[in-house]
């Protein structure tokens, strides 16, 4: 009995400790929606980043939830991609579930996985309190994953969303850039998206 109690102790007190640190990632109490996308989601966060990246194609021009918006940017004609390995800074990547999906940002990409910020990564999305509501936080994923995430609830990775239509899409990109050259892809400058907090890779 003695030692569940202590077990209990120690995780209350590693579960407050993260909430905590948590809490100081508010980071927009204007409650002003962007391009339609409600204030505080996912959604919100990931298309203002996307917007700084893809000024010059015009910016997100689709609606819908996390889980829709991969479709919704190839019927707009953008740049998309379902290979886990393609990651780029800058895209949106995209998950499916049962629900509403998810979206975040690629931040910076690995031999052997991503980084990727995000706003309402739920506690009970994956089991930590590493974000919420209105909150970014930052994740590094492992290929070897195939970027699928979630504990608690699954979430599959259904594909990323490059900033450029593809008509225009630049020519010569190889994802050899981004994954084969045992690099770190450091292109987002920190003025370039709302205030991220930087974690780096665990």
């Amino acid at each position: 009995m003695k030692k569940q109690l202590r077990r209990f102790f120690v995780m209350t007190v590693a579960v407050l400790g993260l909430a905590t640190a948590a809490t100081a990632q508010v980071e927009d109490n204007t409650h002003r929606p962007y391009k339609g996308f409600s204030w505080g989601y996912c959604t919100y966060y990931a298309a203002q980043v996307f917007d700084r990246f893809a000024a010059a194609e015009g910016g997100i021009d689709w609606r819908g939830n996390g889980g829709m918006w991969l479709r919704a940017a190839q019927e707009k004609g953008w740049q998309t991609s379902t290979n886990p390995r393609d990651a780029r800074v800058g895209a949106i990547i995209v998950w499916q579930n049962d629900g509403r999906g998810h979206v975040g940002v690629v931040d910076d990409v690995y031999p052997d996985g991503i980084l990727i910020s995000e706003m309402n990564w739920r506690v009970n999305s994956d089991g930590d309190a590493t974000g919420g509501f209105n909150r970014i936080s930052q994740s590094f994923l492992p290929f070897s994953t195939n970027l699928d995430r979630g504990v608690r609830r699954r979430y599959f990775f259904a594909g990323f969303i490059f900033p450029e239509r593809a008509a225009t899409a630049r020519k010569g990109f190889s994802t050899q850039d981004a994954r084969g050259t045992g690099r770190q892809i450091r292109t987002v400058d920190a003025v370039s998206r709302p205030r991220v907090v930087r974690k780096g890779r665990p």
